[in-house]
């Protein structure tokens, strides 16, 4: 009898901790610098890894008939799944729904110019830098 009168305190208790885990983390606003295939933690729960980058700019020291284009791509893991996103110079910020309204954002003064022709090797990295700002 005495354990039924402390049985609803003792299951809020042993609920309590199992509840907290469902509430989401924020998304922690800050500058993150990656080099390919590094991962920042953005939130208890999720992840950003820089996967890869293609590069083809016109070179300073070339003539193209073609500008080029520079792009940068991203997976985002967290509890809802996985997302890829792309982001550069055309498109720098985004707003993907897994960061919960937070915005993930290139540095732009971080992204190196491009390089001239025959100083690129396929083996070099391109450093970036994302800015992610909350809701």
């Amino acid at each position: 009898m005495m354990l039924s009168r402390y049985l609803p305190h003792l299951f809020a208790l042993l609920l309590a901790p199992a509840l907290a885990g469902c509430v989401a983390a924020p998304v922690l606003p800050g500058s993150y610098p990656l080099r390919p295939q590094q991962s920042a933690t953005l939130a208890r729960d999720i992840t950003v890894t820089y996967d890869s980058f293609s590069d083809s700019r016109c070179p300073p020291n070339a003539q193209c008939i073609w500008a080029g284009r520079l792009v940068f791509r991203f997976i985002i893991d967290g509890p809802g799944g996985v997302q890829e996103i792309t982001l550069g110079p055309d498109q720098p910020s985004a707003r993907p729904p897994i960061l919960r309204g937070a915005a993930i954002a290139l540095d732009m003064a971080t992204i190196p110019p491009a390089r001239a022709v025959g100083t690129m090797r396929p083996s070099d990295a391109m450093p970036v830098t994302l800015k992610v700002t909350p809701p």
